[in-house]
């Protein structure tokens, strides 16, 4: 390699994430300063201008749809910005074009004649779009190269908070200019305010990196050439279709809202351009919070939910009337929904284009959605014009309603966005949260909740509050937390981490939670972590991690073999249901084998009757067993589940436990009954005489009268009579049984009795 080709590379090397975030100052600087300089001029001042002019409806459209239209130029740039770079072309371009938009101010010598009207402001119009698509040309493949990937839905909110204030006051002191003065002169200082703020924002393009040729790519007709390739791409191609129908609505409703307005509504010039300044208070609300989804879930859910309720907008601007009351507070709200919805909707469209066109080909795929937007938003701001003047002499009737020319172009703008919306949900997006999967975390838990512990979950926190939001997180049982709680398993606090673990266990189940809970499984020597990770997948019953649970069962910890076997049994995973049989048979560990019994009962495992048994004799004759809370219950429970008596057993044994002998009695008049039904009065007798001693406190009677009932549940021939037996020969030797014992008994003998 020769020295200048080695310096040529040198040039070119791709700017690092560090050097992008640090000159994002200039791209604040650029975005809000543009924006302050449009919103005192192409915008509505423009409009009303026009329209105080004399300029009709549909030459006003043909003014407003230069700048969109004159997009479909963009292909013959490419050269231009092949040969002198991004950065160079996009500077010099925007500072030329308002240049060109000062003819603006030339146009009220010619105050009386519209058509001369008209045609200077057409020409101010035409040199600005002209330069501005030159411009846009080069900035927008650029921006794949200044923006930092993993943060372009927060700079797409930040950029749109950021010039908020500035929005806001400038819109006020428009307002208070225009209805303050009178005679067209009063437009001329909103118009030099504005061209001299777009000459600022242009000179700040260049402290952005990047932006220069790159050495190999497509020089003169090549580059033009090049748009073969994004032509071929169907996705890109179905991409195209979504963003230029939202376009084709945004231009439309952002230029014939305000005469609605102002004919329909009779509000003033000034007030129009006071409440417009809603449009960036809902676009900068709007920008933040779909671009903090977007960074989360991916861009197509998002879109389509915004553009579902852009239909619902249009349909409501419908219905609005100037006998509508709060006339005014409804214009606001209009505009503040407007800028929420539309204009963070075709922000997102931006965001999957960055992020799915190809780096070594931007320019030809950017360009070419540039030119398609332009070419349909422009064709569509003149077609509205034109429509709006036809349809002011000539109603539309359907099904006995009358459409005037406003009402019929919010219709058809609202069948747009439903086409828009379908297309963009059928595009390819890599690792993208699907639509009905997103509005479903709306549905689930405290959504609400959850994002205001996001926002506190961000900020500086100790941590003891970190470990407090974490619980909190759970409590919500929202699956909008699930990545504060993914990224809090990596916290440097053990207690945040663990506190993260049993969090996300009360969350909806997904492959991304359960992965980041099998990925704790494998903290060796921290035995808390991984037996919370898996109590965890138990709860959320992690199915398909049935292999990574089980290897547990070999642990030499004895409780967290325990735990494994509990959530084997939570899963169901019948593949390692030999092997928890094992454990109840050879575990040395009581605890271990007690946790097998569990898991057994879950799976109702009838085969492991006589094991469970086992256990419950040994657990029984054992002394220390019967101080507080006997471990044999877990056996008994075990078994009520494999007889499907579960709830009732519980249910009974709780209120038998708190009032000794409130249950018990009842249980055993109630085989009484059933056995006196049946011709068998002794054993009715012998039944009632035992169930007035359980007040007593002492069991023994009672268990010896339902033990001589084996031979009326032999003669049954109830299904479930053979494992009853099991059970009753199974306890036979014990002496003074609990009465939990009696209860499960009671409760099994009924059916078969009573059958």
């Amino acid at each position: 390699m020769s020295r200048a080709e080695g310096i040529g590379v040198a040039e070119f090397e791709e700017q690092s994430d560090f050097d992008k975030i640090r000159r994002i100052p200039y791209l604040y600087a650029f975005n809000i300063i543009t924006a302050a300089a449009l919103l005192c001029t192409v915008t509505s001042p423009l409009a009303l201008f026009a329209a105080e002019l004399g300029v009709p409806k549909d030459r006003i459209g043909l003014i407003g749809g230069i700048m969109p239209f004159v997009q479909v130029i963009a292909v013959v740039f490419l050269p231009i910005v092949m040969a002198f770079g991004h950065r160079r072309v996009a500077g010099y371009a925007s500072l030329t074009r308002y240049l060109c938009l000062s003819l603006i101010l030339v146009a009220p010598m010619f105050q009386g004649n519209p058509d001369m009207v008209f045609w200077v402001l057409f020409a101010a119009m035409l040199g600005f779009s002209i330069f501005r698509t030159l411009a846009e040309t080069a900035i927008w493949p650029w921006s794949q190269e200044y923006m930092p990937s993993f943060i372009r839905g927060r700079l797409t909110g930040g950029i749109a908070v950021a010039y908020l204030p500035v929005a806001l006051v400038g819109s006020v002191l428009v307002q208070l200019w225009l209805d303050g003065q009178h005679g067209i002169e009063r437009f001329f200082p909103v118009f030099a305010i504005g061209l001299l703020l777009g000459v600022i924002a242009a000179s700040t393009l260049f402290g952005l990196g990047g932006g220069k040729p790159r050495p190999g790519s497509a020089r003169g007709f090549d580059a033009i050439r090049a748009m073969q390739v994004p032509l071929r791409d169907g996705n890109f191609l179905l991409y195209l279709v979504s963003s230029g129908t939202q376009f084709l609505v945004y231009t439309v409703i952002n230029l014939f809202i305000l005469l609605f307005f102002r004919e329909r509504l009779g509000i003033s010039s000034g007030q129009i351009v006071l409440m417009a300044a809603f449009i960036p208070v809902g676009a900068a609300l709007g920008s933040v919070a779909a671009g903090w989804f977007v960074d989360r879930y991916g861009t197509r859910a998002i879109r389509v939910t915004l553009q579902a309720l852009q239909v619902a907008m249009l349909i409501g601007l419908m219905f609005v009337t100037k006998d509508t009351p709060g006339t005014i507070f409804i214009v606001g709200l209009i505009f503040f929904v407007f800028g929420m919805l539309f204009q963070s909707a075709i922000s997102v469209g931006g965001i999957y284009m960055l992020n799915y066109v190809p780096p070594a080909k931007k320019e030809s795929y950017m360009t070419l959605a540039y030119m398609t937007d332009g070419l349909i938003g422009g064709g569509a701001a003149f077609l509205a014009g034109w429509l709006l003047e036809l349809l002011a002499s000539n109603t539309i009737v359907i099904s006995g309603v009358t459409l005037g020319n406003f009402e019929t172009l919010f219709a058809l703008s609202a069948v747009m966005v439903v086409v828009s919306a379908i297309t963009f949900a059928m595009l390819k997006e890599e690792g993208a949260t699907g639509v009905r999967d997103f509005l479903g975390q709306f549905g689930r838990g405290r959504p609400l909740s959850a994002l205001w512990g996001i926002h506190r979950y961000g900020a500086l926190t100790s941590e003891e509050r970190r470990r407090d939001l974490a619980y909190g997180f759970g409590k919500t049982r929202s699956a909008l937390v699930k990545e504060e709680l993914i990224a809090a398993l990596s916290d440097p606090s053990f207690d945040v981490r663990h506190e993260a673990i049993q969090s996300l266990s009360h969350l909806p189940p997904s492959p991304a939670v359960v992965r980041a809970l099998e990925s704790m499984l494998a903290y060796d020597g921290l035995v808390e972590l991984q037996y919370a990770a898996l109590n965890s997948l138990g709860r959320i019953k992690a199915t398909q991690s049935g292999e990574a649970i089980a290897r547990f069962l070999e642990s030499p910890n004895p409780l967290l073999r325990a735990r494994a076997a509990r959530t084997l049994g939570d899963i169901r995973d019948i593949k390692q249901l030999p092997r928890i049989r094992q454990m109840l048979a050879e575990d040395p560990e009581i605890d271990a084998r007690l946790a097998a019994v569990s898991a057994l009962g879950k799976f109702r495992d009838s085969q492991s009757v006589d094991g469970l048994l086992q256990v419950y004799r040994e657990l029984a004759g054992d002394p220390g067993s019967m101080v507080g809370e006997p471990r044999s219950k877990v056996v008994l429970l075990a078994l009520a589940k494999i007889l499907d008596w579960e709830e009732s057993f519980s249910r009974e044994w709780r209120h038998e436990e708190k009032v000794l002998g409130y249950r018990l009695p009842g249980l055993f008049g109630r085989l009484s009954d059933d056995l006196r039904k049946r011709s068998n009065a002794e054993h009715s007798r012998l039944l009632l005489q035992a169930a007035a001693a359980l007040s007593s406190g002492s069991t023994g009677t009672a268990f010896r009268a339902l033990q001589d009932l084996r031979p009326c549940i032999e003669r049954s021939g109830h299904p479930e009579a053979g494992i009853v037996l099991k059970l009753m020969d199974g306890t036979r030797d014990i002496e003074q049984p609990h009465r939990a014992l009696l209860i499960l008994l009671a409760l099994s003998m009924r059916p078969v009795l009573a059958g």
